[in-house]
């Protein structure tokens, strides 16, 4: 049996046909200074690869599976829609815009990440990550995000862990605090709404705050995270004193149980996923 390549190269192989699609379709490798696009239709649930890039622009522009990127300098990248993970490793100086259904970090540096998650994003020997809402639209996004099967109703882009800060303290990330940055708007047909709302920003600033708080180191003065999102002192006399102590540990008990569901739900994810890929592109 002979398969032919969206190339118009005949192989008879096929796992080194499907090897080929992948190098020459699904991956963008060694670019510097280029403006790199895969428009709708073209990715089509494919995972993608992004490598060895410096100083570019890219975007795809539909539908994805698992996307790596790895080994990215002073670039811009957009990610429409990834119906799995997206893995950012060895990445300096760069500007992602992404909707996927979890992001993870490894040894990346000075990023920003503007970003849609359905899971909380994980980092791990990462520092200065900022996150922000995501922020970017196009003619056709929410085609794109529903054939990727995001709810954009569940976004977690700010509940962030950091696998070497066990306290949480973020030393490695924080949360951009500017609500008020442009849109990206791309396509031919003038501005374009964003389909994923910023309803979220003020929980995400709220969130930040009592992680903090909730993890000061036990000689510091004791807090409690109000509903406004600043830290009270509590009242320490007598049962109501109690109580605060009380919420304090439920509080902490019940973060600790967000970051291991969120851990565990990542783990699961990133394992369908290398699974996916290699059906997908084995021989």
């Amino acid at each position: 049996m002979k398969y032919v390549s969206t190339d118009g190269k005949v192989f008879s192989d096929r796992a080194l046909y499907r090897r080929h699609e992948m190098k020459t379709q699904y991956t963008f490798e060694g670019k510097e200074n280029a403006t790199l696009t895969k428009h709708s239709g073209s990715i089509n649930g494919q995972p993608f690869d992004i490598i060895d890039c410096n100083s570019c622009c890219i975007l795809l522009l539909d539908n994805c599976d698992q996307v790596q990127i790895d080994n990215v300098v002073d670039s811009k990248i957009f990610i429409a829609a990834s119906s799995g993970s997206v893995f950012i490793r060895n990445c300096l100086n760069c500007t992602f815009t992404i909707a996927c259904k979890q992001l993870r970090t490894r040894e990346s540096r000075d990023c920003r990440l503007n970003l849609f998650s359905v899971a909380g994003p994980i980092i791990e020997t990462s520092s200065g990550m900022q996150f922000a809402h995501f922020n970017g639209a196009y003619p056709g996004h929410d085609k794109a995000l529903e054939s990727a099967g995001l709810d954009i109703s569940i976004n977690k882009w700010y509940q962030v862990y950091d696998f070497n800060d066990p306290s949480n303290s973020g030393k490695n990330w924080s949360i951009v605090e500017d609500q008020d940055e442009e849109r990206i708007v791309l396509g031919p047909l003038g501005p374009v709404e964003c389909c994923i709302s910023r309803r979220l920003f003020d929980s995400a600033i709220k969130h930040k705050t009592c992680i903090n708080e909730e993890t000061r180191p036990a000689s510091s003065e004791p807090v409690q995270c109000s509903d406004s999102g600043k830290s009270s002192l509590p009242d320490d006399n007598g049962i109501n004193g109690f109580m605060s102590f009380g919420k304090r540990v439920w509080s902490i008990m019940s973060h600790s149980v967000s970051i291991a569901r969120e851990f565990c739900l990542g783990f699961l994810l990133s394992g369908i996923d290398c699974g996916k890929r290699l059906l997908t592109w084995s021989g």
